[in-house]
């Protein structure tokens, strides 16, 4: 066991298999402001929930390795949080690859394509009008006939980014769209210019939309398209540095357009497979153990870190031994 004096002096470190940390005190300094400006914006009892997420770690580490693994921490769950954007993520990763790799099992002839769909750039006060638009538009997109014939299917996900120097919000869908294989060489094949067509007509818009498309290969394609769907819906450096005004209203913009929106979302087959498979909610749920998040059959300690506030990094406040480890060396019964 460690003494006070070398626990209080012992910074967090938590790095991944391949050696880059992972990003805990960056997070936190972010959900610390997002909580500073919800109080400026009156919004008190929000704030108080998003300044203790995270504010303590409990890791199990590997006895020969050192590395770590999250065993305990309590996350408020704001929309806006960067800590808990970061752990949706890493858990919507997870899901979608083994609903994905379930669905390339049991469908030998489904192939995954990548699909963008955007709007033109919106003020702050057009943007929540602009995602009603995007929500039922992409409904009806995939209601459409021609669709419903290849597309077997999706998931989708929601990103807003700002655009600081014209002061405009750039919402847009990423999605993965499960298609037959004859889809590439059949008379259903779309070039961009008709998904185009059919996504302007779908959003009822009187411009010509961006869309983007392109066939998700195997093995570091197919993961790193399902890491770039599943990302952030927000990018926090973008929100939350510079001034106090700025992150104000972005904060109030933000917040009022995303509230009670479905962010991540299943459809057709993918949905029926996600059910089978008893994954829960993409929003809510485990945002403890994610793909590089699980637990070690056998930890040889437990670590314990704090958020302080007057250093501003989490420091180790409390080791101890796991009681199986105990209990099998025969101490207690």
């Amino acid at each position: 066991m460690m003494s006070d004096n070398t626990i209080n002096k012992k910074i967090l470190q938590d790095a991944k298999a391949s050696g880059k940390e992972r990003p805990w005190r960056a997070k936190k300094m972010k959900n610390l402001t997002l909580s500073k400006s919800m109080h400026r914006l009156g919004m008190h009892k929000k704030a108080n929930r998003v300044w203790w997420c995270g504010q303590e770690l409990e890791f199990e580490v590997d006895g020969e390795t050192g590395e770590k693994r999250l065993k305990q921490a309590h996350f408020c769950r704001e929309r806006l949080c960067p800590m808990c954007q970061w752990r949706r993520s890493l858990k919507i990763i997870c899901q979608v690859g083994k609903v994905m790799d379930r669905a390339q099992e049991d469908y030998k002839d489904l192939v995954p394509i990548f699909l963008t769909l955007t709007v033109r750039n919106c003020k702050g006060d057009n943007l929540g009008g602009e995602l009603d638009a995007m929500f039922k538009g992409w409904h009806l997109l995939f209601r459409r006939r021609k669709l419903k014939r290849f597309a077997k299917g999706w998931f989708r996900a929601l990103e807003v980014t700002y655009n600081e120097d014209a002061d405009t919000y750039h919402p847009h869908l990423h999605a993965i769209v499960m298609v037959d294989k004859s889809y590439f060489s059949g008379s259903d094949y779309m070039k961009t210019e008709e998904w185009v067509q059919m996504w302007g007509e779908s959003l009822r818009a009187d411009y010509r939309p961006v869309c983007y498309l392109r066939k998700i290969r195997s093995g570091k394609g197919k993961r790193k398209a399902v890491a770039e769907v599943a990302k952030y819906t927000l990018k926090d450096a973008s929100i939350f540095g510079g001034e106090e005004a700025k992150v104000d209203k972005l904060v109030s913009v933000l917040g009022s357009a995303l509230k009670g929106r479905r962010l991540y979302a299943f459809g057709g087959l993918l949905k029926d497979l996600a059910k089978q498979m008893c994954l829960e909610g993409l929003e809510e749920g485990d945002f403890i153990h994610g793909d590089e998040q699980v637990r070690f059959d056998l930890a040889e300690l437990i670590e314990k870190y704090s958020w302080s506030f007057g250093l501003s990094n989490y420091l180790l406040s409390e080791v101890r031994v796991p009681l199986k480890e105990i209990i099998d060396s025969g101490l207690v019964e």
